[in-house]
């Protein structure tokens, strides 16, 4: 199937025929999971020196976005969620990963809280590199899992600044990871790279180095595309996800993800922490979803020519081998860029 008939394909099940009918196949399982009551739990003692973790809801102000798509092995990927999502069986949903794709994303960015009180400390500036990977959560049920709902998994994130890691890491579950970066001068022209403190090998007197862990570059003198429309850059992007979509999980599966694939996806983290007593053991472990939309559009635009990945072996960041993606130079299938505003919801324990 080319790409033409791919999108005009996820167009036709998107808009219409398919619709609400399609849901009673899925044994109605369409109701999202509602938070748990919080009231009696004891306050977050706020009062420690130091520079807060914010409450939430948090803003991405002035964001400057580059994303693009690579191809991955979806064995991998699906290894990737049963070791870091799908731990328990009390967990309500099982999260399988939907296509072929990993979704690669620059940000540059304010981030500030939307919370009463932090929304006074101000705006800080963060820069962000993160893998994405699109998955549906899995409901078991009598008959089997059945698909409940859209999500997207961010295994790693790659931040410049260390409020963000506190942040992200306590009170959603990012797997957020220091690094620092050699930005693009224009987000129309994203080319980066991203260094880290890390190992090449393990071992008991092994040093840690700053050491080159990815590089984006374009392949050629690459052309854009400029549109004061969200909704056909999300068309487009959608369409390359639906081109890629796996077709051995089940009757059905692919219809369900063209549904809602443009609806506001929610992210979905593992948060935990390690126990005191016993470091092998979590104190706390619960799966979180949180809802990101986009608040304002400014302009966006996809790219007409592939962008090139390139990713090092690192024994301490070993993103190729876990995402199965290439460590050789591999080329992108579909890139898009946006000047956005958007807001991290706060989540919910599902």
């Amino acid at each position: 199937m080319n790409k033409d008939i791919g999108r005009r394909n996820f167009l036709k099940l998107a808009g219409g025929a398919f619709g609400i009918s399609a849901l009673s196949y899925f044994l109605g399982v369409t109701k999202r999971v509602e938070p748990m009551p919080h009231d009696t739990l004891p306050d977050y003692a706020d009062n420690r020196p130091g520079f807060p973790v914010f409450r939430g809801p948090y803003l991405q102000k002035d964001a400057r976005l580059a994303a693009f798509l690579f191809h991955a092995d979806t064995e991998q990927l699906t290894t990737l969620c049963d070791q870091t999502l799908n731990v328990s069986e009390s967990f309500l949903y099982k999260y399988v990963p939907m296509t072929s794709n990993v979704m690669l994303v620059f940000a540059d960015m304010l981030v500030s809280s939307r919370d009463e009180r932090d929304a006074q400390v101000g705006l800080i500036p963060e820069t962000e590199v993160s893998f994405w990977i699109l998955t549906a959560a899995m409901q078991k049920t009598q008959g089997g899992y059945v698909p409940h709902h859209l999500a997207w998994f961010l295994p790693f994130l790659l931040v410049d600044e260390s409020n963000a890691i506190a942040t992200g890491r306590e009170v959603f579950g990012f797997n957020k990871l220091a690094a620092q970066f050699q930005k693009p001068g224009l987000i129309q022209k994203p080319e980066y790279t991203a260094d880290v403190l890390g190992f090449k090998q393990f071992g008991a007197d092994a040093v840690a180095q700053r050491e080159r862990l990815l590089e984006l570059r374009a392949s050629s003198a690459a052309d854009l595309t400029s549109s004061s429309d969200l909704d056909s850059i999300k068309n487009g992007m959608a369409a390359e996800l639906f081109r890629n979509m796996r077709t051995n999980l089940g009757g059905g599966l692919v219809e369900f993800a063209s549904r809602f694939i443009n609806d506001h996806i929610p992210l979905v983290f593992l948060k935990q922490f390690r126990d005191a007593q016993n470091t092998r053991k979590a104190c706390y472990q619960r799966l979180i979803e949180a809802p990101l939309k986009v608040e304002t559009f400014f302009e966006g635009g996809l790219f007409s020519e592939p962008y090139t990945l390139s990713i090092s072996s690192l024994a301490s960041h070993p993103l190729a081998q876990n995402l199965g993606l290439k460590e050789a130079d591999q080329k992108s299938t579909l890139g898009a860029w946006m000047h956005v505003d958007f807001v991290l919801e706060n989540g919910i324990e599902v």
